[in-house]
Parts: C-alpha cells; sequence; structure tokens
C-alpha cells in the first residue's frame, strides 16, 4: 500500500507541534485548560444535575453544561474504554485525530478546486490563526466541529445532499453554530426540492433539544444556560467593556479578525458560491457577537480566508513570513495555555470510565 506523502506530512506536522506544546508545558495542564472538563463532566452526566452536582464542583451553575454539546463528550465516552485510555487522554485523542482529519480534507478540498500550494495552505490552517495551535493541543471540540462543516460543504457541493446532511447534522451536535448551515443551503440551494436531505440538520437540533427536555425537564434548556448566548441586536457591542464575557477594553486584534475575516470571505465570495455564503453568513454572525474570544468562535472561518486569500500564497516572500511567524505563535500558545485553566482538586471523577 503506497502511503500518500503529502498525508504524511501533514500528520507530522500535527504530531509535532501538539507534542512540543505538550512537552513545554506538562499535561497537567493542558488537562486543565478551559473548556475540556466541562465536556468530561457531560459525558459522565449526560447533563444529569444529580450526577454534576455529585462529581463535579466547577463554579458555574448546573444549568450551564446544555451549552456544551453531546458529540463530543460521546466520542469520548466511546474511546475512553480502550485499555490505554482514560477519559482525560481520550478527550486530547480525539482532537489530535480531528486536527489531523480536518487538515488532510482541507488539502483535497483545496487540490480539487485547482488551489496552488494546497499543502502549504492545509498546514497553514494548524498554525495561522493564534488561538489554533492552543485549541487543538487541549480538549476542544473546535477541530472535529470545523472537519463536519467542511465535509458538509464539500459534499453539498458534489450534490451529494445525504451526505451534506448527515455531516451538517454532525455539526450541529458538535457546536450550535452548525445550524448556519442550513440557512446557507437554503440560499446556495435556491430551494431546490432534490436538497431536502438538508433538513436533517435543523431535525438533528430539534432532537437534541427533545434529549435536554428527557435529561433536565426543560427543552430550551441551552437558552437557560447562563449568560451564553452572545449574539447582540447591534453589531460591534464587543466594544462595550460593560457587555458580560467581554470586560475589557484592549481589543485591538479584534479589528484585526474583522479586517483580515471580512476580506478572505469577500474574495472566497468571488472564487466559490457556496464557500461565499457560508463565508458571509457566519461573519456577519461573529460581528453580531459580543465576547473576548472571538478569536476561538471565529476559527471556523479560517477554510474560508486561507481559499480566499490563496493567492496571496503563490509569493514566496509571504509563505517565508508565514513561516518565520510559527516562532512567535508557539510562545504565544504556550503563554495561552498557561493561564487559561481551572484549578482542579480532585482527579479522580476525571478518570474514571
Amino acid at each position: 500500500m503506497r502511503i500518500n506523502k503529502n498525508w504524511l506530512i501533514i500528520i507530522l506536522a500535527v504530531l509535532i507541534s501538539t507534542a512540543a506544546v505538550w512537552r513545554a508545558v506538562g499535561l497537567k495542564t493542558i488537562y486543565q485548560n478551559f473548556d475540556g472538563l466541562y465536556y468530561l463532566a457531560v459525558a459522565r452526566s449526560w447533563y444529569d444535575r444529580a450526577t454534576i452536582g455529585k462529581y463535579f464542583s466547577f463554579p458555574v451553575p448546573l444549568e450551564y453544561y446544555p451549552a456544551h454539546f453531546p458529540l463530543y463528550p460521546f466520542a469520548i465516552r466511546l474511546i475512553s474504554w480502550l485499555p490505554f485510555l482514560n477519559p482525560l487522554r481520550a478527550m486530547l485523542v480525539i482532537n489530535l485525530l480531528a486536527s489531523i482529519a480536518t487538515s488532510i480534507v482541507l488539502f483535497e478540498v483545496f487540490k480539487d478546486k485547482k488551489i496552488p500550494h494546497a499543502l502549504f495552505l492545509a498546514i497553514s490552517f494548524l498554525f495561522l490563526w493564534p488561538r489554533m495551535w492552543a485549541v487543538r493541543s487541549i480538549g476542544s471540540p473546535e477541530t472535529l466541529f470545523i472537519l463536519w462543516i467542511l465535509l458538509s460543504l464539500k459534499y453539498f457541493d458534489l450534490k451529494k445532499y445525504w451526505l451534506a446532511g448527515i455531516f451538517g447534522s454532525l455539526a450541529v451536535l458538535t457546536k450550535s453554530p452548525g445550524i448556519l448551515l442550513f440557512p446557507v443551503y437554503l440560499i446556495a440551494s435556491k430551494l431546490d426540492k432534490k436538497a431536502w436531505p438538508i433538513l436533517l440538520i435543523p431535525m438533528s437540533l430539534l432532537t437534541l433539544f427533545t434529549f435536554f427536555k428527557i435529561q433536565t425537564g426543560d427543552f430550551w434548556v441551552y437558552f437557560h444556560s447562563g449568560d451564553n448566548i452572545h449574539l447582540q441586536v447591534m453589531p460591534f457591542k464587543i466594544f462595550d467593556s460593560n457587555q458580560p464575557w467581554v470586560g475589557s477594553f484592549w481589543l485591538e486584534d479584534i479589528l484585526w479578525i474583522y479586517l483580515v475575516g471580512g476580506l478572505g470571505v469577500y474574495y472566497a465570495w468571488k472564487k466559490d458560491r457556496l464557500w461565499g455564503i457560508f463565508g458571509l453568513v457566519y461573519y456577519t454572525v461573529i460581528i453580531f457577537v459580543s465576547h473576548r474570544d472571538i478569536s476561538r468562535y471565529s476559527l471556523p472561518l479560517i477554510p474560508i480566508i486561507l481559499f480566499g486569500l490563496s493567492d496571496l500564497f503563490k509569493r514566496k516572500e509571504i509563505r517565508i513570513a508565514l513561516i518565520l511567524l510559527i516562532i512567535p505563535l508557539y510562545f504565544y500558545t504556550l503563554n495561552f495555555l498557561t493561564h487559561n485553566t481551572l484549578t482542579i482538586s480532585d482527579w479522580a471523577p476525571f478518570l474514571s470510565k
């Protein structure tokens, strides 16, 4: 069997860069990073308040946990039964595998679209957005979420609507913004009846809310999970430091996210209608979010930005500059992970299968 050389390069890039972070900060710090331990609580309790109250003592109300959707916890629970894994290790393994798979899928999509330097772009996905290196090194559903989005877009583009609907449903069950794929497909399909399997996407959300009703007694518990709904009526409310989850006026980096994101979406729109529509819908939602962590919320835009701005990567000096940027990105990642932690006094509940 012939090994795909490009895939191997991607695998090595993920493994080496992740190992470099783990070794530098230590696995205990990696385990403690937000929000991995909250997902482990869901994996053990399935939102049952009595179980959460018995085993976990996080400084958040019991209503908070439905903000963490169940597919990532389900995957953790599924593979943690393997002999060499426990839930803590499982949450990292899933993110590691999802990072590899997402980068490979992105490479194949770019190659199919005849985008130059597809391999460089796919590896850039792992590093370019500062938060990505940190997020893919801890317990987090972000890379899994982006994987489902990419696969759903890929198959919708091929008019394989069943697969687009299935992967779109998996995106919804991973993180709530996955529902944005539904209006994207309504617009892109021009209400073509052949695209009806995309109804799986809102149906999966209704099924999840029904599960919430069974487990918590509240069908709408997601909307009652504290101050987790960060969308505002007016855009750019993130620049109001009095907003919950903002609490800072040091927000210059947000302007760069808006700038680079906007340019990427604009040029993606000019190149590909479907990717442009998704980028526009997601970007529009982002500017209505008031949360200091927009860098993380905007991660699904990275493939769109790389696609839209791919012509820049034809220039050798741009590629060299991005390679050199790896050094400060590494130190940014270490600094971020060292401070983005929960204090844990009893690890026993997180080790139990």
